[in-house]
C-alpha cells in the first residue's frame, strides 16, 4: 500500500539507524525504494547487512536529491509515497498513523506528522499557532501555516498520494537548495495537508543553520522565484494575501544574505524576478539594497541582532 522513497548519498554514519527505523515500523505493508545516488562512502557496504524481501535498491550515477526522490518514486507500485531522508528517521508508528489518518480524511491527498530537529545535545519540536491539538488529527492550509512561520511539510514527515506528484512536475532535476519548498507549494496548490500532531518524525540537524553556510545560488533562486510567481497566481485571494506575508520575508532574507556573492548579470536576473513579487516596504528595501555600491549589509544585519 505504500511505497517509502529515501534518497542516498553518503550517509554512511547514519543510514543503519534510518533503515531500522522503517523496517521496525508496526505497518508493515510497505516497499522500501533506496535510490543510491552514487555514493562514495561505505554506506553500500552497510545496506548489504539488510536483509528483508522489501527492499529495493536502485543506484544511478550522482545527480542529486531531485532526481534520486523522482527515481524512487517512479519505481513505486504502490498509490501512496512516504518520503524520509537517508539521515532521518521515524517513530515506530509513523506509518501506521498516517494509514489511520488516511481511513479518517478518505478525500486528502498529503498527510504530515508532527516532526522534531535532533541535535546534538537537544531536540526540539516543531510548534504553531495553527496545529492541532497533541495527539489529534486536522486539515490544515499550507499557505496558512507558512504565512507565520516554517513549513509544516518536510521531506521526512510527508505521505503523498504517488499521482499528485505527476500532476505537478516532481521534484525539480538540478535545483540544490529549497527543492522541497518548491515542491510542496505546488503539490499545495488546491489541496490541504492532513497534521497528526504526534512526534513521530526525527530530523537531524547536525549544527544550526547559520549565514555563512547559507549560500543560495543565483539559479536555484531564480528556479524558486518563478515558482513563488507561478503559484501565487494559481491560489485564492485569502491564500495570497497568506502568501505574501511568507515570500516577502523569505525572498528579502535570502537576497541579503547572498546578494553580495553574486555577479552583476546573476544580481539583475533576481532582482527583476522579485520585484515582479515583493510588495510594499519589504520592495522598498529590496530596490534600496539593489541601488547600494555597498553590498555586504547582511554583516551589518548580524552586527544588529548581538
Amino acid at each position: 500500500m505504500i511505497s517509502v522513497v529515501v534518497p542516498l548519498f553518503n550517509k554512511e554514519e547514519f543510514i543503519a539507524s534510518t533503515l531500522e527505523s522503517i523496517l521496525g515500523q508496526t505497518f508493515a505493508n510497505f516497499e522500501l525504494i533506496l535510490v543510491n545516488d552514487g555514493s562514495t562512502d561505505d554506506s553500500l557496504e552497510i545496506l548489504k547487512t539488510f536483509r528483508d524481501d522489501r527492499i529495493q535498491l536502485i543506484s544511478i550515477e550522482n545527480s542529486g536529491v531531485s532526481v534520486a526522490r523522482n527515481t524512487g518514486i517512479q519505481a513505486a507500485s504502490y498509490p501512496w509515497i512516504a518520503l524520509l531522508d537517508s539521515d532521518d528517521r521515524w517513530a515506530p508508528d509513523f506509518l501506521e498513523d498516517m494509514i489511520a489518518a488516511t481511513k479518517k480524511f478518505p478525500d486528502q491527498k498529503i498527510f504530515a506528522s508532527g516532526r522534531s530537529r535532533v541535535f546534538e545535545g537537544n531536540t526540539e519540536r516543531y510548534e504553531h499557532e495553527f496545529l492541532p491539538a497533541e495527539g489529534e488529527t486536522k486539515k490544515l492550509n499550507y499557505f496558512e501555516v507558512i504565512s507565520k512561520y516554517l513549513p509544516l511539510v518536510n521531506s521526512s514527515n510527508v505521505m503523498i498520494e504517488k499521482e499528485l506528484f505527476y500532476s505537478n512536475g516532481m521534484f525539480k532535476p538540478g535545483q540544490r537548495k529549497h527543492e522541497d519548498h518548491d515542491m510542496w507549494l505546488r503539490l499545495c496548490v488546491d489541496e490541504s495537508v492532513v497534521f497528526v500532531n504526534k512526534p513521530l518524525s526525527f530530523y537531524l540537524k547536525v549544527q544550526a543553520d547559520t549565514g555563512s553556510s547559507a549560500y543560495y545560488r543565483p539559479q536555484d533562486f531564480c528556479v524558486y522565484l518563478n515558482t513563488l510567481l507561478a503559484v501565487n497566481s494559481q491560489i485564492t485571494k485569502q491564500e495570497q494575501e497568506w502568501f505574501k506575508s511568507y515570500y516577502n520575508r523569505f525572498v528579502l532574507i535570502s537576497y541579503i544574505q547572498n546578494y553580495k556573492q553574486y555577479n552583476k548579470n546573476e544580481d539583475q536576473e533576481v532582482f527583476e524576478l522579485a520585484k515582479q513579487l515583493m510588495t510594499g516596504k519589504f520592495l522598498r528595501i529590496l530596490k534600496l539594497l539593489k541601488a547600494l555600491p555597498f553590498k555586504n549589509t547582511y554583516r551589518i544585519l548580524k552586527m544588529l541582532k548581538r
